[in-house]
């Protein structure tokens, strides 16, 4: 009977784990941007629901189009590294993003936000939106840009879009379709695509 392996099965079985390890390996990379994508695809969606039923249209407010629900993509700040977003309504327009102005998430009842990507003690935000540290998100494209940041998607009662909260109610409006760009470090691409007009959103 044999009682030991020779040299060359044990190569031979080293090089057949090595191959499952890296398939294995290849699908749970797979598995995160699609995660990735399937969670800021539902996100933009529900702040695209939320948005038509949360008419901020104020007769004596003339910047009430600033409060409007938005998706909002940010680099993290640099000694951390990373991206991740946040979904808010700016109640007192002053540009910043605070917690309480930001929407819970639906499943978690966490708040959909982060400050630049620092961890606290607080166990009411949602770690889902550090795209990188939780999914390997490497880089997110928004085509339809028109920030100084990664970009943004603004969504009105009325079913438009807008790229960015401007100065008067029309400014920004997405003219053309939007394509969400999502890029993990493994070389792997999803994209989402976000209608003109109807704000119709949609994975490609």
């Amino acid at each position: 009977m044999k009682r030991s392996f020779s040299l060359l099965e044990l190569i031979f079985v080293i090089l057949i784990v090595s191959i499952v390890a890296t398939q294995s390996n290849i699908k749970n990379q797979l598995s995160k941007i699609k995660l990735a994508k399937s969670q800021i695809l539902l996100h933009l969606k529900y702040t695209r629901y939320i948005a038509m039923l949360d008419n901020k249209y104020n007769i004596n407010d003339s910047e009430w189009f600033r409060k409007r629900w938005t998706m909002k993509f940010l680099n993290c700040q640099k000694s951390i590294g990373g991206i991740y977003y946040v979904i808010y309504s700016d109640e007192d327009k002053n540009g910043a993003i605070g917690k309480d102005e930001t929407l819970k998430d639906p499943l978690t009842s966490n708040h959909i936000y982060s400050f630049q990507c620092t961890k606290d003690k607080l166990s009411d935000k949602s770690k889902f939106v550090l795209l990188t540290q939780e999914y390997d998100i490497e880089n997110i494209n928004v085509s339809c840009n028109s920030t100084s940041t990664i970009g943004q998607l603004s969504f009105g009662f009325d079913g438009n879009v807008y790229t960015r909260l401007g100065n008067k109610p029309d400014d920004y409006i997405l003219k053309e379709h939007c394509v969400i760009s999502i890029f993990d470090k493994y070389g792997q691409k999803e994209e989402i695509l976000v209608h003109k007009n109807s704000g119709y959103i949609e994975s490609l």
